[in-house]
């Protein structure tokens, strides 16, 4: 079963950000959108966006780069979600309040 606060993911060079560590880490909505050169997000709930996919290692580093300008800290605000799957697999995440730091 689906749960609604749960969002899409993509494998290619995905992102998945928690929508707190703006709050936390005082970056704007809008910054972050600038970030990742986008107008709106893959998905998103109360609690994480998602972003992607990316086109390449590359790409996903320059922007991952950007993240940390913005004062986001990898892996306890944001990460990337990539790996070589089926084209008929889709993935969805859900926000874990029990284990964030």
């Amino acid at each position: 079963m689906i749960n609604d606060s749960s969002v899409i993911v993509t494998s290619e060079f995905g992102l998945i950000v928690r929508r707190n560590a703006l709050t936390e880490r005082q970056v704007d909505l809008r910054d972050l959108f600038t970030a990742m050169e986008v107008e709106v997000q893959l998905g998103g709930s109360n609690d994480l966006l998602t972003f992607g996919p990316h086109f390449g290692r590359e790409a996903l580093n320059t922007i991952v780069s950007r993240l940390t300008r913005l004062g986001l800290i990898y892996f306890d605000d944001f990460f990337e979600f990539c790996g070589d799957y089926p084209p008929w697999i889709a993935f969805r995440g859900d926000y874990n309040p029990s284990s964030s730091t």
